[in-house]
């Protein structure tokens, strides 16, 4: 822009640009223009006001080479994660990328995508090294390859949440200590990106710990966190003989209802999608989507945000496979050219979160 324009005016010019890649090219034209789009106020406006209108990816982990077991013994060398983004859009799969994998994203040994929210993907797992061995929960945004890593207790009674305020776009771990089978109330703490520091907060009802097994799943939807709790309350039509797991499309909750026991009246396994309505109230209900026949147990590992299925049919064997997507008018399922074994995915949006953060780790 011209000198002649005041800066103040050109800044109110740049805040109505919405494509996050064009405002990261933006930093290059003067020192200015990067100080503002670098700016945490800057930031934070355009992830509230574009954050439902930015393209939307498929972020794949994988690994190539399969050992042909899914688990391996402690002093097996783990081949390298892999990782691609997949723009889900009218033209999909065929415009992939290779994300930048920054360096404490690649501290981790399968790390399990835990969720995302507002452009940024949570991991969870612990570090390659076995003697300084380290548990770390991982925020990454794929788009501009920055991350940032929380040091967490590598303790199995301990249940991680991740989500971004809606209101503040400030990312935040939960973390909920429990004790195995145990009468003492559950306690809850939380991080704050933008505090880098960890508090207390208080639990809405008393749980006691040995009633909090929760599946290691959770989704996030509008700056609530919800999982799949082990026990005799659930508030969606439960059926006997079925395992469950819960996804999301887009912004809303949905529940993988797996009939896995084979009959004369059910031959196949075949798994129900349920969307639940009304999110957020005390008591919501769900409303059957489709019905995906012939699946095994865990292989619909996420979904486009049309709605289909993204498949993973080699959990069965580990051997190298394709990754591939269930097309719900003609009910066939295609593959997406990425080939390997152990696949996990979780979608993003663009963002610029993170833009002013270096790859770090935080210490406990």
């Amino acid at each position: 822009m011209s000198d002649n324009i005041p800066f103040e005016l050109q800044a109110e010019i740049i805040k109505r640009v919405v494509p996050v890649k064009s405002l990261i090219r933006f930093r290059s034209v003067s020192k200015q223009w990067k100080s503002l789009i670098d700016s945490s106020e800057f930031i934070t406006h355009h992830t509230l006001n574009n954050n439902k209108t930015q393209p939307q990816h498929l972020l794949v982990r994988y690994i190539t080479g399969g050992t042909g077991r899914r688990f391996v013994s402690a002093d097996t060398c783990l081949p390298e994660d892999k990782y691609v983004s997949i723009v889900d859009d009218d033209n999909f799969p065929h415009h992939k990328f290779s994300p930048v994998v920054p360096p404490t994203v690649k501290l981790l040994a399968r790390p399990y995508l835990l969720d995302w929210s507002h452009g940024l993907v949570c991991l969870l797992g612990c570090t390659r090294d076995r003697v300084n061995r380290k548990k770390l929960v991982v925020v990454w945004n794929p788009l501009i390859g920055k991350s940032v890593g929380i040091e967490i207790p590598d303790r199995a009674d301990i249940i991680i949440g991740f989500g971004v305020c809606p209101k503040t776009s400030d990312p935040k771990i939960l973390k909920i200590s429990c004790f195995v089978n145990s009468e003492a109330e559950a306690t809850a703490e939380v991080f704050t990106l933008s505090s880098g520091a960890w508090r207390n907060v208080s639990m809405n009802m008393p749980f006691k710990s040995k009633l909090l097994q929760f599946l290691y799943t959770q989704v996030v939807i509008d700056g609530v966190i919800y999982w799949l709790k082990f026990g005799e309350a659930v508030d969606f039509p439960y059926s006997s003989g079925r395992l469950y797991n819960i996804s999301k499309i887009n912004d809303s909750l949905v529940v993988l209802s797996h009939h896995c026991l084979v009959t004369i009246l059910t031959p196949k396994p075949f798994c129900d999608v349920l969307m639940m309505l009304k999110n957020g109230v005390s008591k919501p209900s769900f409303t059957k989507l489709f019905t995906v026949n012939d699946v095994g147990l865990n292989s619909m590992i996420g979904f486009r945000k049309n709605g289909q299925p993204i498949m993973d049919r080699t959990k069965t064997h580990g051997y190298d496979g394709e990754l591939e997507v269930y097309d719900l008018c003609s009910e066939r399922i295609n593959g997406l050219g990425i080939y390997g074994s152990l696949f996990r995915v979780s979608s993003f949006t663009e963002s610029l979160l993170l833009l002013n953060h270096s790859d770090s780790i935080i210490h406990s």
